[in-house]
């Protein structure tokens, strides 16, 4: 790239400064002629009125490269001046050439030395030929032309040389992007374009060339990701589906082939049939609801008052586990939002399910609805043995269990089931209705933090309802 940026500018340089010289040479020729065509319009003027008179000329009076002839009819030259630079040229004209000449009536260059000539016509078939030597226009072309060359020649040289510099100063950006493409398809995707001491639109292409290599390692690490979670899901999903169809598989054929006999016996097998097919109908139900709810399908979008939802889901996880002290507290003000009343019950109920399902029997709970400006809070705090904190950025994730099975399984189709999914579904949820949840750092216990925007013509919470307790 470099050479072919040198040979360009170099050729472009050497015809631009070519075409330059030609063209002041060109000028200065015409400008000198022009010159000294005016200067025989006056000599012949002032000669005309001599020969007129009969008078001779003079070589004294001449300019030094003035030549004055004039010319019979027959082409012989009958009189003659000459200046001192001047005086042993030879200028020989032919009849024809001076009747064409006179017949022009502007100066010509003729002669091998070269001389300007303005041929008059005079009485009796007689020319007067006025000329002027054109030595000192050669010798000043010859100048400029010395002079050209002179300059040209370091003025190219300088030309190479900055662009040499310019050039490689300029593409060593693009040479290092060209070596950072070649390194990322080598698997170095890290690998970015040094940009400090570049030019600054050489900087800029290469801070945009950086940027598109940021977000193309980005997109592949997230891709990467993503393909290994669904492959993580895929195993475990298949793992959790497998257990109760095995189970279902096992006692369907103890019943085909007459092992189970007892009618106690058998109908505690079809309870365990029932139970997990139930249990796979949840899974089966959960991970279609995951699958809606990455495609953002729309959910249905109404008003609902959380303190309702929350005192509601509450009372229900009290008959589900009566010896848990549960509460819930509501604080004074609306507490308005706009969502799925479906789906944002079923956050709530798998909040509760988890602290049934991983904390030991007795541990207390409350559920707090608050306002915070346009937001509204859910606050789920129990007491129980809580989340390492080295685990708590991934309890969200689907399949992932967080703590022990600690209490008394869930199966009320819930959403809490034990198979890892009522979390990851609570945040699907709450992101659907463009809230967000969150563990929040606590000494005892686990505290998750819903928070979700208010809806539109939401009461005041500086309004006269009181606080609710249940």
């Amino acid at each position: 790239m470099y050479w072919r940026l040198l040979l360009g500018f170099l050729a472009i340089t050497t015809v631009g400064v070519t075409a330059s010289d030609v063209l002041s040479l060109v000028t200065m020729t015409h400008r000198l002629n022009a010159r000294t065509d005016q200067q025989l319009d006056v000599a012949r003027t002032y000669l005309l009125s001599g020969v007129s008179a009969g008078r001779r000329f003079d070589d004294r009076s001449m300019p030094p490269n003035g030549l004055v002839q004039v010319v019979d009819a027959e082409g012989r030259v009958i009189q003659r001046g000459a200046g001192a630079t001047v005086r042993e040229a030879r200028l020989v004209l032919s009849l024809a050439q001076l009747r064409a000449d006179a017949v022009a009536g502007r100066p010509v260059t003729v002669g091998p030395s070269a001389m300007r000539t303005l041929v008059t016509p005079l009485p009796a078939g007689r020319y007067l030929v006025t000329a002027q030597s054109t030595a000192d226009t050669a010798a000043a072309v010859q100048s400029l032309v010395t002079s050209d060359a002179v300059t040209d020649v370091p003025m190219i040289v300088i030309v190479v040389v900055g662009t040499v510099w310019f050039s490689r100063r300029t593409l060593e950006p693009m040479g290092a992007m060209t070596r950072t493409a070649r390194r990322i398809t080598e698997g170095h995707l890290s690998h970015r374009v040094e940009v400090a001491r570049s030019p600054l639109e050489a900087a800029r292409l290469a801070e945009a060339f950086n940027t598109m290599l940021q977000r193309i390692e980005e997109e592949l690490t997230r891709r990467k990701q993503a393909e290994e979670q669904l492959r993580d899901f895929v195993n475990v999903a298949g793992h959790e589906l497998r257990t109760p169809l095995t189970s279902i598989a096992a006692y369907t054929q103890l019943m085909r082939f007459g092992a189970i006999e007892d009618p106690r016996k058998l109908d505690g097998a079809l309870v365990r049939v029932q139970h997990e097919t139930r249990r796979m109908t949840s899974l089966v139900d959960e991970l279609l609801l995951l699958a809606r709810l990455d495609q953002h399908r729309p959910l249905e979008r109404r008003r609902v008052d959380l303190a309702q939802l929350c005192s509601e889901a509450v009372a229900d996880a009290r008959v589900r586990a009566p010896d848990r002290e549960l509460r819930c507290e509501v604080d004074p003000g609306g507490h308005v939002v706009e969502g799925d009343p479906y789906r944002l019950r079923q956050v709530v109920t798998n909040l509760l399910a988890n602290i049934a399902a991983h904390t030991p029997p007795g541990v207390a709970a409350r559920v707090h609805v608050r306002r915070d400006g346009d937001t509204c809070l859910v606050d789920v705090v129990d007491q129980g043995p809580g989340i390492p904190e080295q685990l708590r950025e991934r309890v969200f994730e689907r399949f992932f269990r967080a703590r022990p099975m600690g209490g008394q399984a869930a199966d009320s189709g819930s959403g809490a089931t034990g198979s890892g999914l009522g979390l990851s579904i609570v945040a699907a949820v709450v992101t659907a209705h463009d809230g967000t949840v969150r563990i929040v750092p606590t000494d005892q216990g686990t505290w998750f933090q819903v928070r979700l925007p208010v809806g539109q013509s939401a009461p005041d919470p500086s309004g006269d309802r009181g606080a609710l307790m249940s």
